[in-house]
């Protein structure tokens, strides 16, 4: 699909001499960022802990959960953690589990714990009342803390209080209409809430909650050495960018400290995982962790039950560690063909977008925990909001959406809410699921209605955002390492894009096994489209094209050279 592309209005010469000290590149990247001065481009750059990160007391009720956690603890009630099963839920129940059980050995105290991660098609997402019931009669759990979920289930959290079970909330998702009652709320958009960072993923609140606990160990005679809960960095990491969260502001310094910690991680789990992705001998970074930890890691939920991504977390053998590795990376390998398998199923009963502002697949036995993957693929393809809608073995329809920046997609389902039995997510990413076709039409007519009216006063064309028009022969290697320190890359930071108009085509070839990608040159460097392979036909030499590209590097035997990556490509339309 062809695309928009907005160049951001470049900056005047005054402008970028005011910071001399900057490639007038990064001056621009960091302008269109927002940043103005001195100072807030430093902030920027140099992200700082006793600066930059909140104390976990500044939520309004840290204190109130973490004194119940110890009263758990001093009395031997069962604690149970419940998690999701996507890699913010299952890094947030091992940061939490860690704590627990590095707490109760600091403290000499004999602690009951358990965590329970739902099973994505035979429990659904959240805290539901069979979980309630189950954690009451087999585990005799007194106290739940929910992680990346629980916002919205306050049904179960009612009936847990009347079997005498307290919980704690640490989630993150959109607020509905009624919250918990009873329940400890540790959520940044919860009303009154003063926390000052509300784009905390479920595991960064897991995490306060945990910094909270250390903190009161301490308190209790615990020898925690100081910058100890920096340990827990490396989960956070992980989960802030599998879930999309903004790298601005907090998320930005415990990004850039958590990959500190996950490139030296002292979990077995993780290094094992690391060596099976093969990327053991590399500078892992947020691509590192976007499309190959966080992958396999969601693997474990979406193929079977997300039991085999904690324990590999967990893990402190380092022999069962490998041999746990090992069957996720295999899990991974099966999710990335049968979710390539559904989406060729679903694109092409989408067939072409035509009119419509919204799109749904519906499939009966699809898997919903491919649902997801193969939604996000479909709305990059059509740049349109999708649904991925599963039939259930009982008759139900579960589904997960995705949408494009500006169309809320949560927000818009609230307005059907009556078709729906369960929804949530965010303003980007949400799943939903309803009793029967007759509401599962209802809830799609509705859904188009919305989407037809937000699109009828905002342009469908999907764009593409660029930092400034850089002619690639000026791109060098202080170019290169001033985008270094600009690093981690992510959600409202994205990698900066540039752009280049009528550069002559000197030459061009496929590679790959299945030469799907382009290798050209032009302008004097050399370029690689992945997934670009058609354009061999589209293409001559001495042809003038427009690129968008972004600048890395390209590591071969030890040498190192710089590579531009295609990002978007056409043929010049001024020759």
């Amino acid at each position: 699909m062809d695309k928009r592309w907005v160049v951001a209005e470049p900056i005047s010469s005054e402008i970028s001499a005011t910071f001399p000290e900057l490639h007038p590149s990064i001056v621009q990247v960091l302008w269109n960022r927002g940043l103005r001065s001195q100072e807030e481009m430093d902030i920027f750059l140099s992200p700082d802990w006793s600066r930059d990160v909140f104390s976990p007391f500044e939520f309004t009720r840290m204190q109130e959960a973490v004194d119940r956690v110890f009263a758990a603890l001093a009395s031997g009630e069962m604690i149970t953690v419940h998690g999701d099963y996507d890699a913010d839920g299952v890094c947030g129940s091992t940061v939490l589990m860690s704590t627990l059980r590095e707490v109760s050995r600091a403290l000499d105290l004999t602690t009951q714990t358990s965590v329970f991660l739902p099973h994505r098609e035979k429990d659904g997402y959240g805290l539901s009342l069979k979980t309630v019931e189950h954690l009451h009669e087999n585990e005799k759990t007194k106290l739940i803390i929910t992680v990346d979920c629980g916002i919205s289930n306050g049904g179960a959290i009612a009936r847990a209080k009347e079997l005498g079970i307290d919980a704690i909330v640490c989630d993150h998702h959109q607020m509905p209409e009624v919250l918990p009652e009873g329940a400890i709320l540790l959520h940044p958009l919860v009303p009154g809430e003063t926390y000052p960072n509300k784009k905390l993923c479920g595991t960064g609140v897991a995490f306060k909650l945990a910094c909270g606990l250390i903190h009161e160990a301490r308190k209790q005679g615990a020898n925690f050495p100081e910058g100890y809960e920096k340990w827990l960095l490396d989960l956070v990491a992980i989960a802030t960018v599998t879930d999309v969260m903004p790298l601005i502001g907090e998320n930005r310094t415990l990004e850039k400290y958590g990959l500190v910690v996950l490139n030296k991680t002292r979990r077995p789990g993780l290094q094992a995982l690391i060596k099976a992705a093969g990327i053991e001998d590399k500078d892992l970074d947020t691509w590192s962790i976007g499309f190959q930890l966080g992958p396999r890691i969601n693997a474990a939920g979406r193929m079977n039950h997300a039991n085999a991504a904690y324990n590999l977390l967990m893990v402190e053998d380092p022999a069962e560690a490998e041999q746990l590795a090992l069957a996720l990376n295999l899990s991974n390998t099966d999710r990335q063909k049968a979710s390539e398998e559904l989406y060729q199923l679903a694109k092409q009963q989408l067939g072409v977008a035509g009119e419509r502002k919204i799109l749904f697949a519906v499939g009966d036995g699809w898997s919903i925990g491919l649902a997801g993957l193969v939604a996000g693929k479909l709305m990059n393809d059509y740049g349109l909001p999708v649904f991925v809608i599963c039939k259930l073995e009982a008759g139900h329809y579960a589904a997960s959406g995705r949408s494009l920046h500006g169309f809320d997609v949560t927000a818009a389902m609230k307005t059907c809410g009556q078709y729906l039995m369960k929804f949530g997510g965010h303003p980007q990413a949400c799943g939903m699921s309803c009793a029967d076709e007759e509401n599962l039409t209802a809830f799609m007519a509705a859904m188009s209605d919305q989407a037809a009216t937000y699109f009828l006063k905002k342009d469908a064309t999907p764009t593409i955002q660029i930092d400034g028009e850089l002619d690639p022969k000026r791109v060098d290697w202080d170019l290169v390492s001033g985008l270094h320190d600009l690093e981690p890359f992510g959600e409202a930071h994205p990698r900066p894009l540039f752009v280049a108009y009528g550069l002559t085509l000197n030459a061009f070839d496929t590679v790959g096994s299945d030469k799907q990608h382009l290798r050209l040159t032009a302008g004097g460097k050399k370029m690689i489209g992945f997934r670009f392979g058609e354009w061999v036909q589209k293409l001559t030499i001495n042809d003038k094209i427009d690129v968008v590209y972004e600048i890395g590097v390209n590591e071969w035997n030890g040498n190192k050279e710089i590579q531009l990556r295609i990002v978007d490509l056409r043929l010049c339309q001024n020759t």
